[in-house]
């Protein structure tokens, strides 16, 4: 009787874990479906039957999963986020020297926004814009969103002891003079289609950062 009770426990927890695998699975599915169909029609225009055509399921699938294309998208930018944060600390964190660890940074931001122009600017068109402004203005309130600032400032302070910076100025005041620039540019890559070469112009932000525009 026992030995009966174990096997229906662990038929249970097979069987629970199968539903549970293939749950994910879908959910990944439809992601990778609605990023398809949010860069090929735009967020305004595609449907949820768009997605589950793209993820090739019935509609009524897709809502056993989301609720609607804004619930889709939000969960995409949560983990684009969480992404974006780890691709980043783990590039800069493999540059020893503080200065050229700050242009691994913009690169490597620069990169992912290219990788995700369409549905960057989407995110943006979307109200996104807002919400930059209010992450650059309450940046500690986004546990995310401070890694890398902590990231930056410890790069100005390193470089600053290196006599690579000016001392004249805090890390705060350098970190906001640097992602003034940097957002400067990449809201003039989204004005202009999001063209392929945001990446090349990482080293002239750099350079201006560093050098001012003098001739």
């Amino acid at each position: 009787m026992a030995e009966t009770t174990k096997k229906k426990r662990r038929t249970r927890r097979v069987r629970e874990t199968i539903r549970e695998e293939t749950r994910a699975a879908y959910r990944e599915a439809i992601l990778e479906a609605a990023a398809k169909t949010f860069g090929r029609l735009g967020f305004h225009d595609a449907k949820m039957t768009d997605i589950a055509a793209e993820a090739g399921v019935a509609a009524g699938t897709l809502y056993n999963y989301f609720a609607s294309k804004d619930e889709i998208f939000a969960l995409m930018l949560e983990r684009g986020q969480e992404y974006f944060v780890e691709t980043v600390q783990a590039a800069a964190a493999a540059e020893p020297d503080p200065a050229q660890r700050i242009l691994v940074f913009l690169r490597t931001v620069f990169s992912f926004l290219e990788q995700n122009g369409p549905l960057f600017a989407i995110y943006l068109r979307q109200g996104g814009l807002n919400e930059w402004s209010r992450q650059r203005l309450r940046e500690s309130d986004n546990h995310h969103i401070r890694r890398n600032v902590e990231l930056l400032k410890a790069a100005f302070a390193e470089a600053q002891e290196r006599g690579q910076l000016r001392d004249d100025l805090s890390t705060e005041e350098l970190r906001e003079l640097f992602t003034g620039l940097m957002d400067a540019q990449v809201f003039a890559w989204v004005s202009r289609g999001c063209p392929p070469d945001l990446v090349a112009k990482a080293e002239v932000v750099f350079d201006v950062f560093l050098n001012g525009v003098r001739r």
